[in-house]
């Protein structure tokens, strides 16, 4: 199932700071250089005291219409390479911030929670690849968790009536034996495999391959 989104928030990364400060960065040094190859070449015959009056008032007039020919232009351009630098980026840091959620809740031992992308967004190939790797993990760490508890009671059947007829030595080997055990258990409970059936919120994101797919429930997120 592919989840779809609608954007809450205008920047949520801090690489879209970073992209747009670089778009005002980069516009400036055009502007800088646009400045030096035609504005300035005209303008210094006015700093001339052989250049008469005439001559200036002409080409004051020039730099004056040049000026209203290309600022409006380059006005626009500005404003259309900075909005399309902020949609670009938002197809990229959306992706970032969910992942950098997913990492913390994975951290957190949630083995269940899943990528889920909007539609139009980058980076879907990895979300599939970190997807199928966390499948993987959750189905081994559930198997590693059944066999766990199922070591835990077998030893305990087995260990009960051996520990009564058994020596002082014996008996201390078995009992580190169980702090083993137990030390075991605790490391696999703080992974948590999804046992109960996945709400909605926690669907795995599926990619639309095969024309056969559904089409797919609207879900909004931060």
């Amino acid at each position: 199932m592919i989840a779809y989104f609608t954007r809450r928030q205008l920047f949520v990364h801090p690489i879209q700071y970073w992209f747009v400060a670089t778009t005002l960065v980069y516009f400036s040094c055009l502007l800088v250089v646009l400045y030096g190859a035609v504005f300035l070449p005209m303008a210094q015959p006015l700093d001339s005291p052989s250049v008469s009056w005439e001559e200036r008032s002409r080409i004051a007039a020039q730099i004056l219409e040049l000026n209203m020919r290309v600022w409006p232009w380059l006005l626009v351009t500005f404003l259309g390479l900075l909005l399309h630098s902020m949609y670009f980026m938002h197809r990229i840091a959306g992706p970032l911030y969910r992942f950098a959620t997913l990492f913390r809740s994975i951290g957190a031992g949630h083995l269940h929670q899943r990528a889920r992308l909007r539609k139009h967004d980058y980076l879907h190939r990895e979300a599939r690849d970190f997807n199928a790797m966390l499948d993987y993990l959750e189905q081994n760490m559930a198997l590693l968790h059944r066999h766990g508890t199922a070591v835990a009671q077998t030893y305990e059947d087995t260990v009960r009536p051996i520990q009564q007829q058994s020596s002082n030595q014996l008996n201390a080997a078995l009992q580190t034996l169980e702090g083993d055990i137990s030390r075991l258990q605790l490391c696999v409970a703080a992974f948590k495999p999804q046992e109960a059936p996945p709400s909605l919120s926690q669907l795995p994101l599926e990619f639309a391959d095969r024309a056969t797919e559904e089409p797919p429930a609207r879900l909004k997120a931060a």
